[in-house]
């Protein structure tokens, strides 16, 4: 008899703990998404309708295979507001239509557009860093700035000088941008944001808020890169980061360890981007970016992906438990514990309903399923981490990068 009680009462003690377990895990969940959804609310935004300044911009544009892509890049790049400025569109080694492209464009543009053949990729270079630098190497010397877009950007018209007006008034030397993401389809609209908002929490933004911030918490986008152009030499431009698949981190956080500032802002008005177009697409670059970014990140990315499991998937966890535990017999105790897992669930609904609506112009009515993209998106990386130890290498443009 005295041994059911015991073993009766021990039962109640683990219940207890695994209830107050619960709340605190609830609480720390909300805590974080309310942390999130503060700093994000900090970041700076491109400014709107600047004053001209006079500096003289080259965007270098490096292009392999990208016929679907270009003329949308160089419609946007060719009609800026901004009017000091060239345009070099580096053909690396294309076996497409892009090449023929950019002539057409060149015809109508020709004091404004260049087209620049690729050098051949050496060994040792990653072949974006190859076009980049490459194509930086094709200027005069006489421009402030070098602005680096990817060719399946949409630039709007006063992107070049609401970046240059952003980077003058913080005394940046380097300004990365995020853009306003296109996201027609299920697979890209249910990874892509929780990508993001995973390279964000590998690379805190409260820290990128500092211009002046360690060098190992610099985030960029590659998308759409301003760098003075003093700096960028300084460091040897792309060269001093030719093996790296994450070229843009990794340029500046090379930058901000020579002692440059780097920024970051929102431009989802200035510039727009449709990265991939199929879920094939996705899983080889969001694959690649995943091997690198460890390397990149360190132990942050391990500690990213904790925290977003945490924030993601556990407030419906603590929900179905809760009903769980209430099922076998409710008390005060269980129902504080399902009114924690709820408010948790409601915090994780309400910051994705935002960030959908805001950052990406998506209904807020698809915010439960950031969940299930963030399963696919650590598939995703357990594929490719799993091609990497196979030794089969990450494959990108028709090339493989081990």
């Amino acid at each position: 008899m005295t041994s059911g009680l015991l073993e009766t009462d021990y039962a109640l003690r683990v219940s207890e703990l695994l209830v107050w377990a619960m709340v605190a895990l609830a609480a720390v969940g909300i805590g974080f998404i309310i942390r999130d959804w503060r700093i994000a609310q900090q970041l700076p935004n491109l400014p709107e309708q600047p004053a001209a300044v006079a500096d003289r911009v080259v965007v270098i544009i490096p292009a392999r295979n990208e016929e679907a892509n270009i003329a949308r890049c160089l419609e946007g790049a060719l009609c800026q507001t901004h009017d000091n400025y060239e345009v070099i569109v580096v053909d690396d080694q294309s076996t497409d239509a892009t090449p023929r492209v950019v002539r057409a464009y060149q015809l109508r543009h020709i004091d404004r557009l260049r087209l620049v053949p690729g050098r051949p990729l050496s060994a040792g270079w990653v072949g974006k860093c190859n076009a980049c630098w490459h194509g930086a190497a094709q200027t005069d010397g006489r421009e402030d700035w070098l602005l680096f877009l990817d060719a399946d950007t949409a630039p709007q018209s006063d992107l070049i000088r609401s970046m240059v007006a952003l980077a003058r008034a913080r005394s940046l030397d380097v300004l990365s941008v995020m853009p306003l993401n296109l996201l027609p389809t299920w697979p890209e609209r249910l990874i892509l944001p929780v990508f993001y908002q995973f390279a964000f929490t590998a690379f805190p933004l409260q820290l990128m808020l500092s211009e002046a911030s360690p060098p190992r918490s610099v985030l960029a986008n590659g998308q759409c890169l301003l760098v003075r152009r003093e700096a960028y030499w300084a460091i040897g431009g792309h060269e001093a980061v030719k093996d790296k698949v994450l070229e843009d981190i990794e340029l500046a956080q090379a930058l901000r360890r020579a002692g440059f500032r780097v920024g970051i802002a929102l431009g989802f008005s200035h510039i727009r981007v449709r990265m991939y177009r199929s879920m094939a697409e996705i899983a080889q670059g969001l694959g690649k970016h995943a091997v690198a970014g460890r390397k990149a990140s360190g132990l942050r990315a391990f500690w990213a992906v904790a925290r977003l499991s945490l924030t993601l998937l556990m407030p419906m966890l603590l929900v179905l438990a809760s009903v769980a535990l209430n099922a076998a017999g409710p008390s005060p105790a269980r129902g504080v514990a399902g009114l924690a897992a709820l408010a948790a669930l409601g915090a994780q609904w309400a910051f994705w309903a935002q960030r959908y609506r805001t950052w990406y112009g998506l209904p807020r009515r698809i915010a439960p399923l950031a969940p299930i993209g963030w399963l696919l998106y650590l598939w995703i990386v357990v594929r490719s981490t799993a091609e990497v130890w196979m030794r089969r290498g990450v494959r990108w443009k028709e090339r493989v990068y081990g």
